[in-house]
């Protein structure tokens, strides 16, 4: 689904991202975890096209999308989410969600204007389709609320149904449980193994590490921008250069 080749990312004399290989399989949940600064959400930039990558290859399903734009990327079945949340918060839920689908509408300015039969059909298509994308994520009844006036946790199950909207074969996740209570997490979890039974590959940051070890197929570990260890998550949580990462050597 996913294959990163020796990445690296520098900005003027900082190396950000050093030599980083991974490969993510159809299907899986593959857990992307490291100290902060450790160049996790770098690595999302550029995979998904907001960074330009200094040195490596980026293929998505075949393609080589390094250096692409991110609407390209979104075109191809890449859609990803934010660790701080951006949503249009004067919007309404299900109006965001409809944004999200624009890149599988057809409908241009003037049919827009014009408000013919093609464009009158694409728009009540893509208003059902966000209304199955919020019952599924879990905030049905709420698409008429205004995104800023949802309760946070539901600010973060929006931004999955937005970029669901998109209609991907890999989602990244960056931080989506971060601040959540614990009741919220497992709502979550359960979530993401839904997103999986549905056929989306997940590639998740997260630093509940409890959470990332008990869900995703696969970890890699990220530190100071290079990747230290990469496999199960048994084997990765007792690889002893992850635990000086974590806890420091002589812990």
């Amino acid at each position: 689904m996913l294959s990163v080749d020796k990445v690296s990312k520098r900005f003027g004399g900082l190396a950000a991202l050093e030599d980083v290989s991974l490969s993510v399989g159809a299907g899986e949940i593959y857990g992307l975890i490291g100290p902060n600064g450790a160049g996790k959400t770098t690595l999302f930039n550029c995979m998904t096209g907001l960074y330009s990558v200094s040195e490596g290859a980026i293929r998505l399903r075949g393609v080589a999308v390094q250096n692409a734009k991110p609407h390209r990327i979104v075109g191809l079945g890449f859609a990803r989410t934010f660790q701080n949340i951006r949503l249009f918060a004067n919007m309404t839920a299900l109006e965001n969600v409809m944004v999200g689908r624009h890149i599988q509408t057809r409908t241009g300015v003037l049919g827009a204007v014009l408000r013919g039969p093609a464009s009158r059909t694409e728009e009540r298509e893509t208003r059902e389709r966000a209304h199955d994308l919020m019952a599924f994520v879990g905030l049905a009844g709420k698409g008429r609320a205004l995104a800023g006036h949802l309760a946070y946790g539901d600010q973060r199950r929006l931004e999955i149904a937005r970029a669901l909207a998109t209609e991907p074969k890999l989602l990244a996740l960056d931080e989506p449980v971060a601040g959540m209570n614990p009741s919220e997490r497992r709502e979550m979890s359960e979530l993401f193994q839904k997103l999986r039974n549905s056929g989306i590959t997940l590639l998740l940051i997260e630093h509940d590490v409890k959470l990332v070890m008990g869900l995703c197929d696969r970890v890699a570990v990220l530190d100071y921008g290079r990747k230290i260890a990469e496999g199960a998550p048994e084997a990765v949580q007792k690889d002893p250069a992850v635990i000086e990462a974590y806890l420091g050597g002589e812990a």
